[in-house]
């Protein structure tokens, strides 16, 4: 059994909603992508500010300090779970499950459980497509999620007549934790790219798969490590070219604790503990390095990248002249964070690099 040192424990029942409670609801306002959440609320504060400006140089790979269940053992219930607005407690296995943040669908199909609801990014579908690749007998548990708004913004009129039992959501809608939590037992996770590893961990503990998770992490890092020792030394390049942005992401990104993971090098440029830098298309030929893994979000007519990747700077790279210019899939790599993708981002950089 864990010992815990929290500043409250909120045990919540079935679904209940006051009246009026939902009235003009909305989230906190932010970025869609993997690499935004931290909060700034009062609980484990001191765990909360990983990736903010200044970040470690890997991804924590265990349970912030106090978090967790009170049992070690899996399908036990029920079970308290400490996180970071408090404790909750989890009365029966949750088997309608709502996933309001970055990464927690991928958190959960990939410890072998379908959400009963899940928001989406902007102008996204609910379900990512290296997700739908990587598990096609969910299809059609997966087509009938509800779909509860953005990220950002989730709807909670239609979060609370889904009726769910457990809801999962980051530290960025940490401001909502009081009204999610008389919806139903809610379970507040760190948020932010760099922190996915214990955000992995602490999800598991939920649903009452904690060490199924740590399982799971443990063999994505061995892998990491095994693919990495067999590459020759190289530096990694990591941008996201967006509407009006063009970011270089760092060690403390979710690419970046990968690239550690590995042992891969990153360039001067990138060897900052920040989450991202801004960059513009006049000093794009700073992010050089051996490999440059890109992505744009969207339409890149709609981006710099079009310009980018045509300008004469970017022709000029060491990289790019030796055709090791990767575009990627966003979605895996900048906009969500979990398991299933890190093992997606392992694969293709072994497989690139060791060309």
């Amino acid at each position: 059994m864990r010992l815990f040192v929290t500043k409250a424990c909120t045990v919540v029942g079935a679904a209940a909603v006051v009246g009026g409670l939902l009235a003009g609801c909305s989230g906190s306002s932010g970025d869609n992508d993997a690499e935004t959440g931290a909060g700034s609320h009062d609980a484990g504060a001191q765990n909360k500010v990983i990736g903010a400006s200044e970040g470690p140089s890997a991804a924590p790979s265990t349970l912030a300090t106090g978090m967790g269940a009170d049992t070690d053992t899996d399908g036990t219930f029920p079970r308290t779970v400490t996180h970071f607005e408090g404790t909750t407690t989890i009365e029966a296995k949750p088997t309608k499950i709502a996933v309001l943040s970055t990464g927690q669908l991928d958190d959960l199909l990939s410890l072998g459980t379908v959400p009963a609801v899940t928001t989406r990014a902007e102008n996204a579908g609910l379900v990512p497509d290296y997700l739908a690749k990587a598990f096609p007998s969910d299809r059609s548990k997966l087509a009938a999620m509800t779909d509860a708004g953005t990220r950002t913004a989730p709807n909670l009129e239609t979060l609370a007549a889904a009726k769910p039992d457990l809801i999962l959501v980051n530290d960025s809608l940490g401001d909502l934790y009081p009204k999610l939590s008389k919806i139903a037992p809610t379970v507040v996770t760190a948020g932010n790219g760099i922190n996915w590893k214990r955000d992995l961990l602490l999800v598991g503990d939920a649903i009452g798969k904690g060490e199924q998770a740590r399982e799971l992490l443990d063999g994505i890092v061995e892998d990491a490590h095994e693919k990495g020792e067999a590459l020759s030394k190289t530096s990694v390049s990591m941008l996201r070219f967006t509407p009006g942005r063009t970011r270089m992401f760092g060690v403390s990104s979710f690419t970046g604790s990968i690239a550690v993971d590995m042992g891969l090098d990153r360039p001067k440029s990138q060897q900052f503990k920040a989450i991202s830098q801004d960059i513009g298309a006049e000093s794009i030929d700073s992010a050089d390095g051996d490999w440059i893994f890109y992505s744009v979000q969207g339409d890149a007519g709609k981006t710099d990248a079009a310009s980018v990747l045509a300008g004469p700077l970017w022709k000029s790279m060491k990289a790019v002249g030796a055709g090791h210019a990767v575009k990627v899939d966003d979605d895996p790599w900048y906009l969500n964070a979990g398991p299933t993708a890190a093992r997606l981002v392992v694969l293709q950089l072994a497989e690139h690099i060791s060309e």
